[in-house]
């Protein structure tokens, strides 16, 4: 059984605020230390480390080789008797998934072609890392103050093989995040369930785009392409 952090408790120097989210691979807290520095808190799950040991260690790994603003910086390791786990830097701002679920925020077509071309510009910056993040969700993009998005959890992310771990599976990625901001304004007019194509208010040139990057008309090859395409979209 995993023994779980208390409101409080100190980790390397900083004290628990709160749990902010559990998976299958670790839990992960709120801190602060003395200098009301923020951090994340990941406790690695005890049945994990035993059975696949390798996989929780490739965030941190991958996390120490990126020094970018829009990615969370890796600060330390941690271990007591019977817990063990890592620290990140705590990016300040809202996760799309609040955005949506709970501001019920509306995303307007210019808003989204925005965040599109910066999570592009993200996935790109990863790509040319030799990383695939394989989990861009709602919950792992993070709309930060300035307007800029960063992105979060690399718990699934992987060294690019060409074989298992591959760039189309984050541009797929990137067609379902970007689905779920153009659903923000859809209105439901009948109750026929319909194809997302269909559904949505789409010009041709957007549903060649998103058909693409969900692989349900051909796929892109890099990032170039998606962005020529963006662009062909903005101008129409």
């Amino acid at each position: 059984m995993d023994r779980y952090y208390t409101i409080g408790e100190k980790v390397n120097g900083y004290s628990i605020l709160s749990m902010i989210g559990e998976g299958r691979y670790g839990i992960a807290y709120m801190a602060i230390n003395d200098r009301n520095e923020k951090c994340v808190i990941k406790q690695l799950k005890k049945d994990m480390l035993y059975s696949t040991r390798k996989k929780l260690f490739y965030e941190e790994k991958i996390l120490r080789t990126l020094n970018n603003p829009h990615f969370p910086k890796f600060i330390s390791n941690f271990k007591d008797h019977d817990r063990k786990g890592y620290i990140l830097e705590y990016i300040e701002g809202e996760v799309f998934e609040n955005l949506l679920a709970i501001d019920n925020y509306k995303f307007s077509k210019k808003e989204i072609y925005k965040v599109a071309r910066q999570l592009l510009s993200l996935i790109n910056i990863l790509h040319q890392n030799g990383i695939v993040h394989r989990d861009i969700r709602l919950p792992n993009v993070i709309l930060k103050k300035n307007s800029d998005i960063a992105l979060i959890d690399f718990g699934l992310a992987r060294i690019i093989d060409n074989k298992e771990y591959v760039k189309t599976t984050d541009y797929w990625f990137m067609g379902d995040f970007l689905i779920h901001l153009y659903y923000s304004s859809y209105e439901v007019t009948n109750k026929k369930e319909n194809p997302w194509y269909e559904e949505l208010d789409l010009n041709l040139e957007e549903k060649i785009f998103l058909k693409k990057l969900m692989n349900l008309s051909g796929s892109y090859k890099n990032a170039y392409e998606i962005k020529k395409q963006l662009d062909k979209i903005e101008n129409c």
